[in-house]
């Protein structure tokens, strides 16, 4: 129980200064915070229903190792529990997949004008999403709504629990890969940036922050690694709240570090969009300069192949800023004289 509150309150304080940021900086929220706050919710339900039923799992082992009798008002109250299992998978995948789709529409918007990103981005996407609809559709519903009988009798048969085993491993697996293929995303971009090596990596590092769920989540299974036998319930639904709790947090951190550089750029420049000082800004300048400087030749011959080279990050200072109109996500002015191409860079 430690354990479970502990997550809980972790992840409260989290996504309540996630929204303090966003409504400080943006003065509205966005998709990616409601998917945040659904999972939020979600977690809270699920584990004030934990909090109920729990007793009932600990007196179940009580009866397995025969510390205590079995009674009449015993089998009411394990069907109860029993019933609840099958709704806490739901709930537990969907708080995960919330969060996954969180990232997925915050990442849209780095590289929104890039057809290879987008088409990159859609595919990830539908793998996310059957993913998801795989995991749900392979709980176990009949051992946890089947009734007590029917739990009895089917559910501790030998084949029956290597089934249940064998897709809770597979669920890991459709878990960690769509992390993986989510991460890529900012990867991608991040790479092909004409910037320098130590700032890839510390931009980097800041997206590699959700391989700590991946970790999680690989040491759930393990905790439960066995085909043959039942999993202990009790470690699989701590290691479970872990899991949520971490990656609510995880999608949470951007928020933070976006409130300190929106801050510190703020005292330094006022509330204007486009700072002169961001040392990344200033690097894009120097390289625009050389670029002009060497060919007259107009950008309006730039076209979808040249990204690669040419285009800037966008990051998450001023991701959501396109949507309010406060600043375009790229000015293409054909004169050298005045005009200059700027895809804001915050780091």
């Amino acid at each position: 129980m430690g354990v479970l509150w502990t997550f809980t309150a972790s992840s409260t304080i989290f996504v309540v200064a996630r929204i303090v940021i966003r409504l400080k900086t943006f003065r509205r929220l966005f998709v990616d915070d409601f998917f945040v706050l659904l999972a939020w919710i979600l977690s809270v339900i699920t584990g004030i229903v934990w909090r109920i039923e729990s007793p009932v799992l600990y007196e179940m082992y009580a009866l397995s190792a025969g510390k205590t009798p079995l009674t009449p008002g015993v089998v009411p109250r394990l069907n109860a529990l029993m019933r609840f299992e099958a709704p806490f998978m739901f709930l537990f995948y969907t708080t995960l997949w919330c969060v996954k789709f969180s990232f997925l529409t915050f990442f849209y918007k780095l590289g929104s004008k890039i057809q290879t990103h987008r088409r990159w981005w859609w595919v990830v996407s539908v793998i996310t999403l059957a993913v998801w609809v795989i995991s749900v559709g392979d709980i176990d519903y009949q051992c946890s709504l089947g009734g007590v009988e029917f739990i009895f009798d089917q559910c501790n048969k030998p084949y029956h629990i290597r089934w249940q085993n064998g897709t809770f491993w597979a669920n890991c697996a459709g878990d960690v890969i769509t992390d993986l293929l989510i991460l890529s995303i900012p990867i991608l971009i991040v790479w092909n940036v004409r910037i320098s090596l130590t700032k890839k990596l510390i931009l980097l590092g800041i997206f590699a922050a959700s391989m700590v769920i991946v970790a999680v989540a690989i040491i759930r299974v393990f905790t439960n690694h066995a085909l043959d036998h039942n999993m202990d319930m009790t470690w699989l639904w701590m290691w479970s709240f872990i899991e949520m709790g971490t990656a609510i947090m995880i999608s949470c951190v951007a928020s933070f570090r976006q409130l300190f550089v929106t801050s510190q750029n703020q005292h330094l420049y006022g509330h204007s969009a486009y700072h002169p000082g961001n040392p990344l800004l200033s690097a894009m300048r120097l390289r625009q300069t050389r670029s002009q400087a060497a060919s007259n030749k107009s950008w309006r011959g730039y076209d979808s192949g040249s990204h690669k080279s040419e285009m800037a990050f966008v990051a998450v200072d001023q991701v959501h800023s396109r949507e309010q109109g406060e600043a375009a996500s790229i000015r293409t002015e054909s004169d050298a004289g005045r005009g200059r191409f700027i895809e804001h860079v915050a780091v």
